[in-house]
């Protein structure tokens, strides 16, 4: 039997850069205040064709149950996580500040770092229209990459600043989506036969183009406004990229990007809108969502979040050597021979209970050969039980580092593990 394509098994060094990543995030969320939740694996198929449209079917894992609804396995968890809100939080304080974590499924080819279940994370800022909260959600993933030591591009943009540009250029509604597709790919050829295809005039493209190539500091901030000076409809769009990019530094954002060209992929995202790169590779995107609660049937209310590809940062850690194995065992207890193996049993179990990782070998194996197995697993101490010791009521404590071993009392060996670990 084989695992199904687009799957892992997660073990060894893998598991635990996965497991290192989460527990960073944890703490990150933590310390800015969020709510941990958690939504179910499936939901009905309409949460995700709402927002998306029914072409996402194709992407996604869609069944029906034994009562012929119609279900999918997650692909991303905002919108779980927006319907959980609607169904069972509106009435808390504002904002209301959810983070998750959580393994999602999409029906996509299979390549480097992407596969079809993957675990995400992320967090949602509900209800606040403020920029600050922008600046927070940037802020926290800005901590998180410096908390697990990563060098990392942000790139900032502006959704509402590209769809105001395309309205005045007479490009309407849904007209502007495969637009905006085209730019977030940075394909020049596709760009280009998109904005024939919609109409976009000479001058227009010209205005266009020069602004989804700005890239640089907050000088391009400067650059943009000369350009856009004679188009007073993308003012309050300017303006809020603005008033979000001034909230960076308070809060400690030193290093960013201001890329114009940055669209984001999900057709949700209505402002500012932000990703985080390591080697090239996107890991991290938010931004900020004022239709979808809307959207999804509940009232009108601002959202800002951000999502985490906790894989593809777990890989780039082990990749770079980041990772630090951590002992699985503090120590073996190793039977000189059966007759001592229920004291050997013992004594794992009070080690265990002092708060000691701890194993036995239950495998009838000589001496030597346990100690052999020990070394294989890297264990760093081991308490070798015999009968003539036990005797005397003692026990041997093994450093397998550097060979030297000593008598402890029976009565002691959690004291003096308590002294050498």
């Amino acid at each position: 039997m084989q695992r199904p394509r687009g799957t892992r098994d997660l073990f060894g060094e893998e598991l635990v850069s996965v497991r290192r990543v989460t527990r960073a995030m944890s703490e990150i969320f933590a310390r800015h205040g969020c709510e941990e939740v958690e939504t179910p694996l499936f939901e009905h198929l309409e949460l995700f064709t709402k927002k998306s449209g029914s072409n996402i079917v194709n992407q996604i894992y869609a069944f029906k149950d034994k009562s012929s609804r119609e279900l999918a396995l997650r692909p991303e968890l905002t919108a779980p996580v927006v319907r959980l809100y609607i169904q069972q939080m509106r009435s808390m304080p504002k904002p209301v500040k959810l983070c998750y974590f959580g393994n999602c499924f999409r029906y996509e080819e299979p390549q480097a770092r992407r596969w079809r279940q993957f675990l995400q994370a992320g967090v949602e800022v509900i209800g606040s229209p403020k920029p600050e909260a922008d600046a927070e959600v940037v802020a926290l993933s800005y901590n998180l990459m410096r908390e697990l030591g990563l060098d990392f591009e942000l790139r900032m943009g502006h959704v509402r600043l590209l769809r105001e540009l395309l309205a005045h250029a007479g490009v309407k509604g849904d007209a502007q989506d495969p637009v905006l597709r085209a730019i977030d790919s940075r394909d020049k050829q596709r760009i280009k036969d998109e904005f024939i295809h919609a109409g976009v005039g000479d001058s227009d493209e010209k205005v266009l183009r020069g602004l989804i190539e700005l890239r640089g500091g907050a000088e391009v901030i400067g650059k943009a406004e000369a350009l856009l000076k004679e188009i007073p409809r993308v003012a309050p769009a300017f303006k809020n990229l603005q008033e979000v990019i001034e909230c960076l530094g308070p809060l400690g954002v030193e290093k960013f990007v201001v890329d114009l060209g940055t669209a984001r992929g999900l057709e949700y995202y209505t402002d500012f809108v932000f990703e985080l790169y390591v080697d090239g590779v996107q890991v991290a995107g938010g931004g900020r969502y004022d239709t979808l609660v809307e959207t999804l049937g509940g009232d009108p209310t601002p959202a800002v979040g951000v999502g985490f590809g906790v894989d593809r940062i777990a890989q780039t850690l082990l990749k770079r050597g980041m990772i630090i194995p951590e002992d699985r065992l503090d120590c073996m207890v190793l039977p000189a021979d059966e007759k001592v193996l229920g004291e050997c049993l013992k004594i794992a179990t009070e080690l265990r209970g002092a708060g000691f990782s701890v194993d036995v070998d239950l495998m009838g194996r000589s001496l030597s050969k346990a100690l052999a197995y020990a070394n294989a697993l890297k264990v760093k101490r081991v308490v070798v039980v015999g009968a003539k010791d036990l005797s005397r009521g003692q026990v041997s404590l093994r450093d397998m580092v550097s060979g030297k071993q000593e008598l402890v009392a029976r009565g002691e060996i959690v004291k003096k593990l308590e002294i050498v670990t």
